[in-house]
This record gives C-alpha cells, sequence and structure tokens, in this order.
C-alpha cells in the first residue's frame, strides 16, 4: 500500500518501499527526501520565493560541474512545462557508475518547487514511470 507525504502544501503518494529521509536542523521544514531501495533519492524542495527556474537550474549546473569531473547535460522537454519552469537532466561517473539525475523547477500556486530524482542509470530507467507519477501528483496541486 503506498505512503501519504503531507507537509508544507505538497502532497503525493509514494511507494511503501521508499524510506523518508530524515532531515537536518540546517535543512528546515520545507523539503522532503525519499530514498529508494536501489540506492538512488527523489527530493522536493520549496525554493525562495526570489528563486527563477533559470537561475535555480544554473546553479544545479555549476554544482555537478564542480563535484564531478565529467558532466553532461541537457535540458529536457516535459509536456506542460511553462516558461517560468525548467527541467535539466545530468549525467556523471560515480564509482564507475553511470548517474542520471533530472533537476525540474515547479511554478506552483503556493510557490516554486524543485525537485530532484537520482539514481543510477539502469535504476533511473527502472523507476522513470513512479518519479513521472509523483511529479504529475505534485503539478494538480496548481
Amino acid at each position: 500500500m503506498p505512503r501519504n507525504f503531507e507537509s508544507f502544501g505538497i502532497q503525493f503518494l509514494y511507494p511503501d518501499n521508499w524510506k523518508q529521509v530524515e532531515r537536518a536542523d540546517d535543512e528546515g521544514t520545507e523539503g522532503v527526501t525519499l530514498e529508494l531501495p536501489s540506492g538512488g533519492f527523489f527530493t522536493v524542495e520549496r525554493a525562495r520565493d526570489d528563486d527563477l527556474a533559470e537561475e535555480v537550474v544554473d546553479q544545479m549546473a555549476q554544482t555537478f560541474e564542480s563535484d564531478y569531473d565529467e558532466v553532461e547535460s541537457e535540458r529536457v522537454d516535459l509536456p506542460g512545462l511553462s516558461d517560468r519552469e525548467a527541467a535539466m537532466e545530468f549525467r556523471f561517473y560515480y564509482l564507475d557508475l553511470l548517474v542520471v539525475s533530472r533537476l525540474i523547477v515547479l511554478d506552483l500556486d503556493g510557490g516554486t518547487v524543485v525537485v530532484q530524482m537520482q539514481a543510477e542509470s539502469r535504476d533511473f530507467d527502472e523507476n522513470e514511470l513512479v518519479f513521472d507519477a509523483l511529479i504529475k501528483q505534485i503539478r494538480q496541486l496548481v
């Protein structure tokens, strides 16, 4: 039976074998990280009101490029994204594994929400439909 997440104006169902990670005190209460059994994660964070989608994506790209030697990135054209929203996918190697990280910045009624999903490439592909379902639930809050 799926679990329900509901906090900071966001609500969605997620698989019952995913584990909610406890947040550090300095991370605040406006976000959640769910860990997949395979080691990947799905994170939802409320962004500051003044953060624009392109700025968030650019900041994340700079972070990836400084943390990993070779990072491939490309814009992702997701159906229904407005001009105030953005999506980008990053691919990089970590411990000889190809990791896929997708960042989506959504403009919801309650403000800007940043969603990141990341897993080893095969696990990402296996969970992509679940990721899409979670995004769809979050987008319905508009």
